[in-house]
C-alpha cells in the first residue's frame, strides 16, 4: 500500500517556470520557486496520508535538486523521492515507478500513481499500478485521459476521496 505522486501541475502549480525548466535555466527556474502554487487541498489529503500511514513518494522527471527545492519550500513530506538521474530511463517508461513500488516494498496493484500526464498514467499502467489522472493541472487532458487511468479527479478533493476508498 503506497502512493506515488508526480510534482509539476499535480502537487503544484509550476506553469510560471515550464519554459525555464525545458531550456534548463535552474537557476531562473529556482527563482520562481516561491511563486509555485501548492494546490488547495493537498494539506488535507496529506493530513488522511499521515493518519492512515499510507506511504508517500514524488516520482519526477526533474532533477532531484529541483524536486527537493520545491518539496521543502513548499512543506511537502513524503518518504522519499525518484528523480530524473536516479533511473535510466524516465516516464513514459515505467523504471522509476517500479523503482518507487519495490523501494515501498508494495505490490503495484496496491500502489495508487497520481499525476496530470499522459506520460505518468502510461508508466505507471506498464508498472501494474493502479492510477488516477489528475485534471487540475492537466494542459492536455484529451491525451491524459486517453491513456487510460483507473479513476479521475477534477480537484484535489476528488483525489481525496478516491484515496479513501482505495484504502479503506
Amino acid at each position: 500500500m503506497a502512493i506515488i505522486f508526480d510534482l509539476d501541475q499535480t502537487l503544484v502549480d509550476s506553469s510560471s517556470a515550464e519554459q525555464h525548466r525545458t531550456n534548463r535555466s535552474w537557476a531562473t527556474v529556482y527563482s520562481l520557486i516561491p511563486g509555485f502554487k501548492y494546490y488547495e487541498g493537498f494539506a488535507k489529503i496529506f493530513e488522511f496520508i499521515k493518519e492512515k500511514k499510507i506511504p508517500t513518494c514524488i516520482v519526477t522527471n526533474s532533477p532531484s535538486t529541483y524536486c527537493t527545492k520545491v518539496a521543502k519550500h513548499h512543506n511537502i513530506v513524503c518518504d522519499f523521492h525518484i528523480c530524473y538521474h536516479d533511473t535510466k530511463k524516465r516516464k513514459p517508461d515505467p523504471e522509476p515507478i517500479l523503482l518507487a513500488i519495490s523501494k515501498f516494498d508494495s505490490e503495484p496493484n496496491k500502489t495508487l500513481s497520481v499525476g496530470d500526464r499522459d506520460i505518468d498514467i502510461i508508466a505507471s499502467n506498464k508498472a501494474g499500478a493502479k492510477t488516477v489522472a489528475c485534471l487540475w493541472g492537466a494542459t492536455d487532458k484529451e491525451s491524459l485521459l486517453a491513456a487510460n487511468p483507473h479513476y479521475v479527479a477534477r480537484t484535489p478533493n476528488d483525489l481525496l476521496e478516491i484515496i479513501k476508498k482505495f484504502y479503506s
